[in-house]
């Protein structure tokens, strides 16, 4: 058989490709569990949120402001007097931290 000088650049080629491929491959793959991790501490954060307020109102009405923790989560929650609105700010156990303005519709029981 002859050697021809085609078959090692072409070799080393393809395993360039292939390592650009697999290394593109893990980048992608690292990002996408980077956001799905920030979507779910989002979401986690507004149903402690949600909970927070629910307990808060089940105790009584709610008050003017208030600081709670709810499962190692700080909830802490300012009223905004002209917007009738809460400014509640949330810190997880991770580290993760959200502002959020939730608006409370005052509901009248008519009977």
């Amino acid at each position: 058989m002859r050697k021809n000088a085609f078959t090692l650049p072409f070799t080393i080629f393809i395993a360039f490709i292939t390592i650009l491929i697999v290394t593109g491959s893990a980048s992608l793959f690292k990002t996408q569990m980077q956001y799905e991790k920030r979507i779910q501490n989002y979401y986690l954060a507004l149903a402690e949120l949600n909970l927070a307020l629910v307990t808060a109102k089940e105790e009584g009405s709610l008050p003017t402001d208030f600081n709670t923790t709810y499962a190692d989560s700080s909830i802490s929650c300012h009223f905004i007097k002209d917007k009738s609105s809460y400014d509640c700010q949330i810190t997880l156990k991770n580290g993760f931290a959200l502002s959020k303005i939730i608006s409370i519709e005052k509901t009248t029981n008519a009977k």
